[in-house]
This record gives structure tokens, sequence and C-alpha cells, in this order.
């Protein structure tokens, strides 16, 4: 089966996102986002969207500061994940990097979709982050640290 992406173009609303991975003494940073209303809390790597000509690795920095009021250094990319949905016709680039803090309060109050901050154990990320466009990317990495960036496609995400 082939789909024609370009027909559709018009339609799909396409987002350029960046995350960020900070490990602290075994932990991971996390943000419980309130993405869905009613629903419970999803939980990712801090980092959002870039803006409209933005590099990704500069937007890592801005929204990993908004989301959590922590500055960081952005080092090395560690996967690209794309995540597309044929129902909702949304299509999500993440570029993620390792992160290094250099400064800042932590705290959730400067964003409003970020509902919770919480350092995890990495060995109870499975618990936080269930879906597989989540989850499986970093996993992967934290497995395989000394590997090269990996590339991630996930066919419809709405199927998680």
């Amino acid at each position: 089966m082939s789909t024609n992406y370009s027909e559709a173009r018009d339609e799909w609303r396409t987002y350029r996102v960046a995350h960020g991975a900070l490990i602290e003494d075994g932990q991971i940073l996390l943000a419980g986002n309130r993405w869905y209303p009613g629903k419970p809390l999803v939980w990712s790597l801090p980092g959002g969207r870039g803006e409209d000509g933005e590099p990704v690795i500069e937007a890592v920095v801005r929204e990993f500061r908004e989301e959590t009021g922590l500055e960081v250094a952005a080092g090395p990319l560690i996967y690209v994940a794309e995540a597309r949905s044929v129902v909702r016709r949304q299509h999500f680039l993440t570029c993620a990097f390792a992160v290094r803090r250099l400064g800042g309060t932590l705290t959730h109050d400067t964003d409003p979709a970020v509902q919770d901050l919480r350092f995890v154990p990495l060995a109870e990320l499975d618990q936080y982050l269930p879906q597989p466009s989540l989850g499986a990317p970093i996993r992967y990495w934290l497995a395989h640290p000394q590997e090269s960036a990996r590339y991630w496609f996930f066919p419809e995400y709405t199927a998680e």
C-alpha cells in the first residue's frame, strides 16, 4: 500500500521537537504533561517544539529552561524519532540530546502544560514511558550509550 503524502500535505501538521535527557545520580528527569484533558499525565523527556527557523539544538536549551527552570548545555544527539498519526494527521520529528545542568532551580511553574517534574530512577523508566514512541528510543540509548545516534520510526502512534 502506498500513500500519496503530497496530496494530503495541507491537511497534515508537522512538528519539530527537541528533547533533553538530563541524568544525575542514576536518575533521569521527566516532565509530566497535561496533553489530554481528563486523562493521566503523559511523561516525556523535557523539551518541546522548535520555533520556525530555530535549530533544534537551540530549541532544546530554550524548551528545557521554559519547562524546568534549569539552564542546560546541549550535548550529543542521542536519537531521532519520527512518530506519525494518519488518524490525527500529525507528524512529529523529535531530536533528543544529552544535556548537562549549568544552573537554575527546578520548577514546573513556568509552563502551564507541565504539571510535574520528577527525577526517576533509570530502573523505573518503563513505568513512566510505556509508549513505544516515547520510551523505546531513550531505553535503547541508555543500554547502548557508546553507539551513534539511532533513527526510529513509529508509523501510527495513536495505536499505542
